[in-house]
């Protein structure tokens, strides 16, 4: 990644006083830098990153795959082919890549790879994994035409083969973005620029097989109120509070808007997400001004601790990183240690955490992998237990048992991925008694966390092993 460089003017002064400002200048901007760049970077611009649960991070570079086993000090070439579209760390710990017309399989944290071959020549661009094990992989490119792809393709081995889905899609077949939500409902969100070609969200309630078509509509304060068309949705994300979150460009298509041009950050409980009557809400409406033309959200992720981080595009003032530690209410917008992609602009960025709460991010076409330990669980949570939670039988099947600390009232009790992904939120009795059973039927069999919040503010984790 190419460094800040930082430019001073004004009317010049002797150079024995120009030393104080600018060495303060310097401690400064140290001290207020949000990101700091792992020691090692190698192999040029990077695009995409995930993390396993046992600190292992890999990166997507113009030759392949890179690796790092020891949370970025160090990078191997872990696979060597053309390019790798999209990454995915599955709750069973298998890591998929996708290529041109295949994904890319390692059930080893990306020491070693196969490969599998889909019904299409199509680039592999998104992947989803449904709480039941299913695989989704979405396919699409740019061509002079415009957005082409073949849709969805599903897998029900791990991987192993995939078969076609895109039942209920219109002539738009590239698939920007996929998701599923604790339910095993996925959301695609398709591409195009026409709007008759039917692109923007769609829901699959049959592992997709069948997609059903989401409108989008929202409350413009009785001046608009008319239907939307997402023809480039930037994010798509399922919060833990059960929300389906959306940023796009778009476009009115009926009414007294129609074709003016519009970008949001929607949002909307998953319970009334098909439901037509229900507006979408605009998130950060401004109180006046043309409040269908925000600034849309990048790649939206969700550490452990509760904070939320997108980025935005843009230059070096106006793009960068975005965090919010309020749910998503508000957001900050943080420069501090982030560099410039190779076209010298703030690119979209992905983030991944390692099981501590440490956060690693690689922007678009930068060359640097950066860090931060802003969203350490350690750090958020100061009266964490520092012992595990009592779980059992470990390996578990249907059920297990948790037991907590004497005394100890629970808050709440979470299960999630080894991705960070909330899988289920359990809700004891109140009041809640000292241990209680988990139903663990309807999860697939992998490794997962169970976290448990007790009143006090102390917060038990233990690994669970789903047979």
């Amino acid at each position: 990644m190419n460094k800040l460089s930082l430019s001073f003017t004004g009317q010049p002064r002797p150079a024995r006083l120009l030393l104080l400002p600018l060495l303060l200048t310097s401690l400064a901007a140290q001290a207020q830098s949000f990101w700091q760049t792992t020691p090692a970077a190698p192999e040029g611009p990077k695009i995409g990153l995930v993390a396993t649960g046992d600190s292992t991070l890999l990166t997507t570079v113009g030759n392949g795959l890179l690796r790092s086993p020891n949370r970025g000090r160090s990078w191997q070439l872990a696979l060597r082919t053309h390019q790798v579209y999209a990454l995915h760390a599955g709750r069973n710990g298998q890591l998929l890549a996708g290529g041109a017309g295949k994904v890319y399989r390692s059930p080893d944290g990306g020491a070693t790879w196969d490969s599998v071959t889909l019904n299409t020549t199509y680039p592999v661009i998104s992947f989803a994994e449904t709480p039941q094990g299913g695989l989704l992989a979405g396919t699409g490119d740019a061509d002079q035409t415009g957005f082409v792809g073949d849709g969805v393709f599903y897998s029900a081995d791990q991987g192993l083969s995939w078969t076609g889905r895109s039942n209920g899609f219109g002539a738009s077949r590239y698939v920007s973005q996929l998701v599923a939500d604790r339910q095993g409902r996925i959301y695609a969100a398709l591409s195009d620029e026409v709007p008759s070609r039917q692109p923007g969200l769609y829901r699959s309630e049959d592992q997709g097989q069948n997609w059903q078509y989401i409108p989008l509509r929202v409350d413009g304060r009785n001046a608009i109120n008319d239907d939307l068309v997402a023809y480039e949705v930037l994010s798509l994300s399922v919060s833990p509070q059960d929300s389906l979150l959306c940023s796009f460009h778009g476009v009115f298509v009926t009414g007294q808007a129609n074709n003016v041009p519009v970008a949001f950050n929607l949002s909307k409980q998953l319970g009334d997400v098909a439901n037509p009557n229900r507006y979408w809400t605009v998130q950060q409406r401004s109180a006046a001004g043309m409040w269908w033309n925000q600034t849309p959200r990048h790649r939206v992720f969700f550490a452990r601790n509760g904070d939320v981080y997108a980025s935005r595009t843009g230059g070096v003032n106006s793009g960068g990183t975005l965090r919010s530690t309020d749910q998503g209410r508000s957001w900050t917008l943080l420069r501090g240690g982030l560099g410039l992609s190779a076209g010298n602009t703030r690119e979209p960025q992905t983030f991944a955490e390692l099981p501590d709460g440490s956060l690693f991010m690689v922007q678009d076409m930068d060359e640097q992998v950066y860090w931060t330990n802003a969203s350490l669980i350690t750090a958020s949570r100061p009266r964490s237990a520092a012992q595990p939670l009592a779980l059992y039988p470990n390996p578990a099947g249907d059920a297990a048992r948790v037991d907590l600390p004497p005394g100890a009232r629970l808050r709440t009790l979470r299960l999630t991925d080894l991705g960070g992904r909330v899988v289920r939120t359990f809700a004891p009795p109140a009041p809640s008694p000292a241990g209680f059973t988990l139903d663990l039927r309807g999860t697939a069999a992998g490794v997962y966390v169970v976290t448990a919040t007790l009143a006090d503010g102390r917060t038990l984790r233990q690994r669970l092993v789903r047979q």
